[in-house]
């Protein structure tokens, strides 16, 4: 998707780029920690050179191009630390702009991502990064029947068998057993919305090895092996 913007875009300046204003920023590797800011290309002659590097790379979710420096600088994902990101300066008021298409649904503040690839918990996580987002963290139980009749209840899906169709949610107790934390805020979990019989209470002999939570077409959660394949949900602040 192509369109003409005029932004004003202010980050945070990192002291090793400052040499001089026309190398303030490089291209930063994707293994860098808690550094989202990337130039991909310099000399570019138009969007569309950029787009194609934004589009062929999959940490790369959207990118501006400055007609007067011939520079694309992108909004860039990383696989290490946390999904934050920050935008950078841009020295032409006059930017144009791509942005991948990806289908986020809005609700209550937040924006949601179902993934119907099915993948592990660990994978999942990471395609969730790659987007600037990260697994759902489910607060509310309206929120978790919303999730799943929104994203989760399908044709395919038996009708009156919950067990069948779950995507995964940032909830696991990789770290401690029996301490669910969410993922991406290391937070402790307050609200719960348990199938009943879960977590593993029928089968407290597997609860060890069962560590990461999805969420059923009920809206109701489970623990399960995390190498497990399931798609999954992605959430970010509006």
């Amino acid at each position: 998707m192509f369109r003409i913007s005029c932004w004003f875009l202010v980050g945070f300046f990192f002291s090793v780029h400052c040499l001089q204003r026309q190398f303030l920023y490089s291209r930063l590797d994707k293994q860098v920690a808690n550094s989202s800011l990337a130039v991909f290309l310099s000399g570019a002659s138009s969007l569309a050179h950029c787009a194609g590097h934004c589009l062929v790379d999959e940490y790369c979710v959207e990118i501006l191009y400055s007609e007067t420096s011939q520079r694309c600088i992108g909004l860039h994902c990383v696989q290490k630390g946390s999904s934050s990101y920050q935008y950078v300066v841009l020295e032409s008021l006059q930017c144009l702009h791509y942005e991948k298409d990806i289908n986020w649904v809005e609700h209550s503040g937040h924006y949601y991502f179902y993934g119907e690839e099915e993948l592990t918990w660990a994978v999942a996580k990471l395609e969730c990064q790659k987007l600037c987002a990260y697994l759902v963290e489910i607060e509310t139980q309206e929120e978790s029947e919303w999730l799943a009749a929104t994203f989760i209840m399908k044709e395919s899906c038996p009708p009156n068998v919950y067990t069948t169709c779950s995507a995964w949610t940032g909830g696991n107790d990789l770290d401690s057993e029996g301490q669910y934390v969410w993922d991406h805020s290391n937070t402790t979990i307050g609200f719960s919305y348990w199938q009943p019989t879960e977590p593993s209470l029928g089968a407290p002999d597997k609860a060890a090895v069962r560590d990461c939570i999805d969420v059923f077409r009920n809206g109701k959660w489970n623990d399960r092996v995390c190498t497990h394949l399931k798609p999954f949900i992605c959430e970010k602040n509006a």
